[in-house]
């Protein structure tokens, strides 16, 4: 039996960008918090900044806070309602550091320069987008950005293109901003704490990524010895069912030999009658065994037109439901089709109707439709009238072996719905507001270059059509 391939994500270890990706997205959801907090931090640097200012209202002083103050403000605000439906990605890092270091060398010239009390936290600046960063190299590219900052307020005094920007309060009389053995050991202290800072921050990001790349890889190790089992075992059981199904047929054959020979109404005939019905059972319990282990072979990919597909199902079944006293009806939009294996998605669709017909009282009615449901592709319903999800298997309605009919094997809905997954689609079960029960087979969309493919040529299928 040919079995699909594993993919090159299960068969192999993750690289070091999907690893990446894993760090990232824990790191993401810290970082939102944080850039969200600022909404809440910024309010309190700038009214401290306000209060030192009110002591030495210097014009330029007023005038640059105004205007840091008003520019972040809005920044901030429309950053938090933007990122409340947005995660942040790695390309929206430097936008986020550039603005905060923006802001604080603002704050810093406000409140006094190198001698600034907010001077010190361009070591925490540094530190955290670090660990966000996560690599030297764009460590190093940032590092020259807040580094800068604290060159530019160290030169600036004692090359004298900055006017002296210590407030009143604060110089007691000492000018040690033009002090250069001050300034220059204070920049330096800085520079490498902000150095040692960073590093320190990007081992342990390193140290993280490593340990997320172990895990990661452990569990995909995992996921493809269970995979590859999955396909060993539904392989096998598809090989006990086949080589089951000939002696079984054999043994159904000569039963019914027997029992036209027996008397009629006797208890014999009655005993034989008993091993053919179970014989007979247990044969279709076998082809549903068999339908199931058939997912993991190969598709046989067609354009299939989805009304002729639902005309063949609803055929095949007509018998059935008019035994039962139950109308079927199908719609499928005019020129719809779909990319599947027509024998695979028509037994998918068989199960679900079968299942639809059993639920369903006598005189009520099933319902097929295909349709178009954009952006997400093709979807098939079927609807009945039955009394809907019963309560004890509603939670366990793909599970194997979990049946609420007496001669049910609880294997038609795994099989449907592995086909349906094994298409790149999905099968769910819910009740209708109206009474009864609504499966739905959602298959993915077509491409551009499938579209422009001819369709195949189809029957009465654009109308409603009764099969009982």
């Amino acid at each position: 039996m040919t079995q699909e391939p594993l993919s090159p994500a299960m068969a192999s270890r993750l690289t070091d960008e999907e690893v990446e990706s894993l760090a990232w997205r824990e790191i993401a959801r810290a970082g939102r918090f944080i850039a969200q907090m600022r909404l809440f931090n910024l309010p309190i640097l700038l009214t401290l900044a306000a209060l030192l200012t009110y002591f030495d209202p210097a014009p330029w002083r007023v005038g640059l806070l105004g205007i840091v103050g008003l520019l972040s403000v809005a920044v901030v605000v429309r950053d938090f309602f933007w990122l409340r439906s947005r995660s942040i990605e790695v390309r929206h890092v430097p936008y986020f550091l550039s603005v905060i270091i923006a802001v604080q060398a603002s704050l810093i010239a406000i409140t006094g320069g190198v001698e600034s009390p907010f001077f010190v936290i361009l070591i925490v600046m540094t530190v955290l987008p670090a660990v966000v960063l996560g690599t030297l190299r764009r460590f190093v590219m940032f590092l020259l950005l807040p580094l800068s900052v604290v060159w530019f307020f160290t030169l600036g005094p004692l090359l004298g293109y900055l006017p002296a920007l210590l407030p009143g309060y604060f110089s007691q009389g000492v000018d040690f901003a033009h002090n250069a053995t001050y300034t220059l050991t204070q920049a330096a202290v800085m520079t490498v704490a902000m150095s040692l800072g960073g590093l320190v921050a990007i081992f342990l990001r390193m140290a993280i990524t490593r340990g997320t790349r172990a895990v990661a890889n452990a569990r995909q190790e995992l996921l493809s010895a269970g995979v590859g089992q999955k396909q060993e075992l539904m392989a096998l059981t598809g090989e006990i069912a086949h080589e089951l199904k000939n002696p079984l047929a054999s043994i159904q054959g000569l039963s019914s030999l027997v029992l036209k020979k027996l008397p009629q109404g006797s208890k014999e005939a009655e005993k034989m009658q008993v091993v053919l019905s179970e014989a007979r059972r247990m044969g279709t319990t076998l082809e549903e065994l068999l339908t199931f282990s058939r997912p993991v072979t190969r598709l046989s990919i067609a354009k299939v037109h989805l009304g002729r597909l639902l005309h063949d199902v609803v055929v095949l079944h007509e018998g059935l439901a008019l035994k039962q006293g139950v109308t079927v009806t199908f719609k499928a939009e005019r020129e719809l089709s779909a990319r599947c294996d027509p024998r695979k998605l028509k037994q998918a669709i068989a199960n679900l109707l079968l299942n639809a017909i059993a639920a369903t009282p006598t005189g009520g009615l099933v319902t097929l439709r295909a349709d178009e449901d954009h952006p997400n592709g093709v979807r098939i319903l079927v609807d009945d009238s039955g009394s809907g999800l019963s309560p004890e298997v509603k939670d366990r309605l793909f599970v194997p072996g979990i049946t609420t009919k007496p001669e049910g094997s609880g294997i038609g809905l795994v099989i449907a719905r592995s086909i349906a997954e094994q298409h790149g689609g999905s099968l769910t079960l819910k009740d209708r507001p109206q009474g009864g029960c609504r499966a739905e087979l959602q298959l993915p969309p077509r491409t551009p270059q499938e579209d422009s493919e001819p369709t195949p040529e189809h029957t009465e299928d654009s109308q409603e059509t009764p099969a009982s």
